[in-house]
């Protein structure tokens, strides 16, 4: 099978898992949204702060330096797997002996047992990283998206039936769990791969220099990713931690599951031509693309529907998030194609000038964090969001010079695009207005009409201005749904 094919089936399949998962994340918080309370969601956000800290170290980077290596041995793969477990269990210690210290420092005592019991996803979830990563090389994303799906409909499942039951925030708590012993198991089903006894060190050493990198990069771009929530969690508390956590989420949820419908297939098929700088180029460019005619259109929708999206999701009580939606959809605009720079870092194992340009840009994205508490949570926001975007053209040009792309010529791919979302808030924004003036229509009646004007006008634009694109995703969809088929009769 050709790399064209592989990458196609990727694809389809990973498109196929995000849209199931973005289907049951949607209706599983919402129903946990109305169930539960913002303080609850605020108290597992300030416990991810500090868990997403220790992930950062949960196998060191060597997954990432699997896939992106071109050969590998079960030598190899068992020792990672064995240094990847080893690393679990000291940072499930780790992070539970430091749960006295977590709860001291936000002043919230409850969270002591809910870290101590989180803490075992760090041990669970390293007895499937190796495999997980094997799938990823390998490009079985059939496998992985079972696998992600699975986890997400049995947590969920769990999650909702606790809360109507009356467990609060330990719903939430068994959802991570739950997801964690569901993947490993169906990890090592597919994967096929069982580690040896063994520890072969040279081997470890010949990949650690990528991983020691990565994770480098991963450490320095966890305070701009969490900063945010650890300072609004320590000094405005739980009940604002929670508003801005769900509608961060609510936010990148779609983002990620959009951005990784073809990122997730980008980093392994871009490793495997790497030295073609040319493919690598021309690749790059049509994902982004294809991205962001969907992501673009979405943040642009969301940033117009607000008042009217959130209370008819999440009800009455998160009328607190709406402004805050709409400040950061256009920070969700920037980063869809913003976070895909990863794609080159990676694939050309430049992970060394990645770290250096992650130390720079987290400088700046955190000293906008402490100008922003002054003005509460919208301020931390919109200090984000203008942040954000003062990073954007370095952000570009460093990566693309590994692949002799210009910044001019890539957005040049997407002005039809830019184009048709501006003109596609306007049209939204006039027939929201309109509505509102009218009066005594139900905010999902409103809701509906925005919707539906705005997609079709969306398509409309983009078959007037860019034609051709319209096409080649019809036709891409058309592969898509062809070769999951044939990938499902080659596995019947």
């Amino acid at each position: 099978m050709n790399l064209r094919t592989k990458t196609i089936r990727g694809i389809g399949w990973s498109a196929t898992s995000q849209i199931a998962r973005l289907s049951m994340q949607v209706v599983i918080t919402a129903i946990l949204a109305r169930l539960l309370t913002p303080s609850d969601f605020g108290l597992i956000a300030m416990v991810a702060v500090f868990s997403a800290f220790v992930g950062i170290f949960s196998d060191f980077g060597l997954s990432s330096a699997l896939i992106q290596r071109k050969e590998i041995n079960n030598e190899l793969l068992s020792s990672v797997f064995w240094i990847g477990v080893l690393l679990g269990v000291l940072l499930t210690l780790s992070f539970a002996i430091c749960a006295p210290l977590i709860a001291a420092f936000y002043s919230e005592p409850q969270l002591i047992p809910i870290i101590v019991v989180l803490s075992t996803t760090f041990f669970i979830g390293s007895l499937g990283n190796t495999q997980i990563a094997l799938l990823t090389k390998n490009m079985n994303f059939k496998a992985l998206a079972i696998i992600s799906v699975c986890a997400v409909a049995v947590s969920g499942t769990v999650a909702v039936l606790l809360a109507f039951s009356g467990y609060g925030v330990w719903s939430l708590v068994w959802n991570a769990i739950v997801a964690a012993c569901v993947t490993v198991p169906l990890s090592w089903m597919y994967s096929r791969w069982v580690p040896r006894v063994f520890l072969a060190l040279q081997q470890v050493r010949q990949v650690i220099s990528f991983g020691a990198n990565l994770t480098g990069f991963s450490f320095v771009n966890y305070f701009a990713r969490n900063l945010d929530n650890l300072l609004i969690g320590k000094f405005l508390g739980p009940s604002p931690l929670g508003l801005y956590n769900l509608t961060y989420n609510l936010l990148l949820f779609p983002l990620n599951n959009i951005s990784n419908v073809i990122g997730n297939v980008m980093f392994p098929a871009l490793s495997i031509i790497q030295h073609d700088k040319q493919m690598v180029r021309d690749v790059y460019i049509i994902a982004n693309r294809y991205i962001a005619v969907v992501s673009f259109p979405l943040m642009t929708w969301m940033l117009v529907a607000a008042p009217q999206l959130v209370p008819v999701i999440f009800g009455p009580k998160w009328a607190g998030a709406i402004v805050l939606v709409q400040i950061l959809a256009l920070t969700a605009i920037g980063q869809s194609i913003g976070t895909n720079i990863g794609w080159i870092y990676l694939s050309q194992g430049r992970t060394d000038i990645m770290l250096k340009w992650g130390i720079l840009s987290t400088i700046v994205v955190v000293i906008s964090f402490f100008v922003g508490l002054r003005w509460g949570v919208v301020g931390v926001a919109a200090a984000y969001t203008i942040a954000t975007y003062s990073l954007a053209y370095p952000g570009f040009v460093i990566p693309f010079r590994f692949i002799q792309l210009k910044v001019s010529d890539f957005f040049a791919q997407l002005r039809t695009i830019i184009l048709a979302s501006l003109m596609l808030w306007a049209i939204m924004l006039s027939v929201l207005v309109y509505l509102e003036k009218l009066g005594g229509m139900p905010q999902v009646v409103i809701l509906i009409i925005v919707t539906a004007l705005g997609l079709l006008s969306y398509l409309g634009l983009m078959y007037v201005l860019d034609r051709e694109l319209l096409i080649g995703i019809v036709k891409l969809i058309g592969e898509l749904g062809a070769s999951r088929s044939e990938s499902m009769e080659d596995h019947a």
